[in-house]
């Protein structure tokens, strides 16, 4: 992997997601972060979509998306089996980011793939589906100085990340029956992300930050509409999960280059005109510390902050990059958007809207 910043901008071979014209894609988790950018991405495309929704889902996000809508539960199924019967593909995004115990991570991140995966596995002519999961699931580098691959053993390291790890081997349960691909991309920003960005934002700001652990550690990042182009060329064109094989089917994502904690937080403040910051480290003891302590006052106010014991466990962890060459024989993968560019872009929206 290489270390120049905004390399994924001046890629020689640029990728071309595939024509998503006259498909007809389900999506859920539609109204997040990612859902939503996806949507109009394949609309914008000539494509179709319905967005799986929960009754209690905010479906103003989508205003001016031309979407069908589908209420549906996918912890029972209900609705699921009429809302998908004419789908070419499901992109499974509805997921749990941040929860209170390992049991709310399992319902939302490990059971409802599961009882998606059933629900398309008992119609007639199951879609082609594409479970994201996340680098979470297959854990930190190995290694220190290689870039997490595909056929690594998965060694999750939070509760978050078992859930998702989980949530891939209960729809490779049915890949003898649905044709399953699971990509599995890092840290994902762009705008309207409301955590990674706002944090770096944060940082740069105040000139001053706080690196987890004593030794400099390196991450993979990827744009959100780069994660939505890899999504797309996964579910036309990806080879297909075995029910046994365990890396069969897998694909990790992220834009070529490594990143370390200060690359990260002296590029959100150049963008930000905020001047170089400071970045100390923090022990690992303290980070957890810090983690048990923010979750405690977030719970006070009725959540789960941002920062909390699992993403501590992530955070003291090792460095946790990968690398998307197998994306990129299978499908042509390569990233088109850099970080000075992907956070730029978020900056502006974040400021102005």
């Amino acid at each position: 992997m290489t270390t120049s910043i905004n390399v994924p901008r001046e890629a020689e071979q640029p990728f071309v997601c595939p024509d998503v014209s006259g498909i007809h894609v389900i999506v859920t988790g539609a109204t997040g972060f990612v859902g939503r950018r996806l949507c109009r991405r394949i609309v914008e495309s000539g494509g179709r979509v319905t967005a799986l929704v929960r009754p209690q889902s905010d479906r103003r996000v989508l205003d001016g998306c031309p979407v069908d809508v589908a209420v549906v539960d996918l912890l029972t199924g209900s609705g699921v089996g009429d809302a998908v019967s004419s789908a070419d593909v499901v992109i499974h995004l509805a997921a749990t980011l941040r929860a209170a115990s390992r049991a709310e991570f399992r319902l939302a991140n490990t059971v409802a793939t599961g009882v998606l995966a059933g629900v398309l596995a008992a119609s007639d002519a199951p879609p082609r589906l594409v479970v994201c999961s996340s680098l979470a699931a297959a854990g930190p580098v190995p290694a220190p100085g290689r870039a997490r691959r595909e056929e690594d053993r998965a060694d999750p390291v939070s509760w978050y990340g078992a859930s998702k790890l989980a949530g891939e081997q209960a729809a490779r349960r049915f890949a003898g029956r649905v044709p399953t691909v699971i990509v599995r991309p890092p840290i994902v920003y762009g705008p309207s992300d409301a955590a990674f960005v706002p944090s770096l934002a944060a940082m740069a700001r105040t000139r001053v930050a706080v690196r987890p652990g004593t030794v400099d550690r390196v991450y993979s990042v990827l744009h959100v509409d780069d994660l939505c182009d890899g999504l797309i060329a996964a579910g036309l064109q990806g080879r297909t999960a075995g029910p046994s094989e365990f890396h069969s089917g897998v694909y990790h994502l992220c834009d070529g280059v490594e990143y370390t904690f200060a690359d990260l937080v002296r590029t959100a403040a150049e963008l930000l005109g905020c001047g170089r910051p400071l970045v100390l480290p923090a022990p690992s003891a303290v980070v957890r510390a810090a983690g048990v302590v923010s979750e405690a006052f977030g719970r006070l106010r009725g959540g789960v902050p941002v920062f909390n014991r699992d993403k501590a466990r992530e955070a003291v962890a090792g460095s946790w990059t990968a690398t998307a060459d197998r994306a990129n024989r299978d499908f042509g993968f390569r990233a088109k958007v850099g970080l000075e560019d992907g956070l730029r872009e978020a900056f502006e929206e974040m400021l102005h809207g």
